[in-house]
């Protein structure tokens, strides 16, 4: 066993402070040792927050009703006869005398390095759940590159608390087991969405390394666009389309939709275009020799033109719609064409206000 340091016996907090016991299972714990050894509480209020990190853990694992605990502690083979009380007063008297890397030992058998110093971390938070102390412990004796990735960045991260530590446990992407990452994160949700969102960009773009996503997420909070969304921009779209090999129509992506928006004299937002061109289910399609730009949306049926874009955001008549229809229903690609209505009933949107050519599909001026 090590030598002390100021956090490793109960000692007892500076200034004569009192730091209150967490209710619920912990303080369920310590009242029951309470119970048996009266002044116990007491001690625990005011010792240092590092020896009952590691003394709640020592509770979580059941050390007051396990004879075997106080035989790792006192090295005495009596305790295996011992009454029920008898243990629990056994770990009142004994706990208060080791330190929180003895009381380690005693509970899980070994104190890993970096064990105690993330515990510390904690100050005086309780875990909700006390499976919690094991699940870490579990961590830094793995030999599993994941858990070595997670116990180096626990080590690494200056403020921690059960979120942070939770996230930790959940995340499977070496990427965001960093730093800088845990640091972010405040809850489990908020790291596997990230998570999620590495997942993406990773089948967009095979050639990123683990560092590259790091680094990106490192720069995240820098300039405007977020890290995802840098990735993205990296990254081309993998899915086949009708019209590719069609030298006329060209996919409009990240790379290309300011310039085609520029020279059409339309508003072609990068950051909207950039994510309907990765989804595999929609996209917009430059026709180069007519200067117009199609969306296409997958259907069960297949393939279909759902809105068609003009220069200067002129809206698209029926002869544009049939222009496009004849040019990409060869290619498998449906592009219904709206019909009129009969001449006698031409009043009826002279009355009402009459209906755009594209009511049924979306022919509008939303590049989005």
């Amino acid at each position: 066993m090590q030598g002390n340091n100021d956090d490793s016996v109960m000692g007892r907090l500076p200034g004569g402070a009192v730091f209150p016991i967490p209710r619920g299972w912990v303080l369920d714990q310590t009242d029951r040792i309470d119970a048996i050894s009266a002044g116990f509480m007491r001690q625990m209020c005011r010792a240092r927050l590092g020896w009952r990190q590691a003394c709640w853990a020592a509770l979580s694992v059941g050390a007051i009703d396990n004879p075997d605990f106080l035989v790792r502690a006192t090295g005495s083979t009596d305790w295996l006869d011992a009454s029920a009380p008898d243990l629990v007063q056994g770990f009142a008297e004994t706990s208060i005398v080791m330190t929180a890397r003895q009381l380690i030992e005693a509970a899980f058998h070994t104190c890993p390095e970096g064990y105690l110093g993330t515990l510390r971390k904690l100050h005086g938070e309780a875990p909700a759940d006390p499976a919690f102390y094991s699940r870490l412990h579990g961590v830094f004796i793995s030999d599993d590159p994941l858990d070595q990735l997670r116990a180096k960045a626990l080590q690494q991260v200056a403020g921690l608390g059960e979120p942070k530590i939770e996230a930790a446990f959940a995340l499977t992407e070496p990427a965001l087991l960093t730093p800088v990452a845990l640091s972010r994160f405040h809850s489990v949700r908020s790291a596997l969405s990230a998570q999620a969102q590495a997942i993406a960009v990773r089948s967009l773009n095979p050639r990123l390394t683990d560092d590259d996503i790091s680094a990106a997420f490192a720069a995240g909070r820098e300039g405007f666009h977020p890290w995802f969304h840098r990735l993205l921009r990296q990254s081309r779209a993998k899915h086949a389309l009708p019209t590719d090999g069609e030298s006329d129509l060209d996919r409009i992506g990240a790379d290309n939709a300011k310039r085609i928006g520029l020279e059409m004299g339309n508003c072609l937002d990068v950051e909207r275009v950039m994510p309907r061109s990765l989804s595999g289910i929609s996209t917009l399609i430059h026709w180069r020799p007519e200067n117009l730009v199609f969306g296409l949306r997958r259907f069960d049926l297949g393939w279909a033109v759902t809105e068609i874009h003009l220069p200067k955001n002129v809206g698209a008549s029926a002869t544009d719609v049939k222009k496009v229809a004849d040019r990409v229903r060869p290619l498998g690609i449906l592009c219904p064409v709206p019909a009129n209505p009969e001449p006698h009933l031409q009043i009826l949107s002279d009355a009402f206000g009459g209906w755009k050519v594209g009511d049924v599909w979306d022919f509008g001026d939303d590049w989005g």
